[in-house]
């Protein structure tokens, strides 16, 4: 019998996510990813995370912010592990990570100032987000919200 998936704590997640964005005071996108990953913040994570090799994996791909995507998730895997040398567990598993991926590249708050611009399209959004189109629709799914071109 398989073990049923273990629950995302979102709230915790989500938490993490704004904080970040507090830290740097962002308040509209794109996340700068790649700048956090080079200077992260110092109370989370020590140490600057080396992501140079990643765009020899991600050079070639289907979308072309897939990138920034799976620099979010390293992001993610590094503060799990920072913390869990520190007795902080966070989830360590592809589902926590890519949902900690969506909520820190895609904002609830700023996706919905994004969605009442008249005549806005999923392209449209994603693009301002600096994330495939594929996962603005699956955020905005979470947060029970549509657009045109989803």
């Amino acid at each position: 019998m398989q073990a049923a998936p273990t629950p995302i704590p979102t709230q915790r997640l989500d938490a993490l996510a704004n904080e970040i964005l507090d830290i740097y005071s962002l308040s509209e996108p794109p996340v700068p990813i790649e700048t956090i990953m080079q200077h992260p913040p110092r109370k989370l994570l020590p140490a600057a995370v080396d992501i140079t090799d990643l765009s020899l994996v991600f050079g070639i791909s289907e979308h072309r912010y897939e990138y920034r995507v799976a620099v979010a998730r390293l992001l993610y895997r590094e503060l799990c592990r920072y913390k869990d040398e520190h007795n902080e567990s966070l989830p360590y598993n592809n589902d926590a990570a890519r949902y900690f991926a969506a909520v820190l590249l895609i904002p609830a708050e700023w996706a919905l100032r994004y969605i009442r611009r008249p005549l806005i399209n999923l392209q449209q959004i994603s693009e301002a987000f600096q994330v495939p189109d594929y996962m603005m629709a699956s955020r905005l799914a979470q947060m029970g919200k549509r657009i045109r071109g989803m």
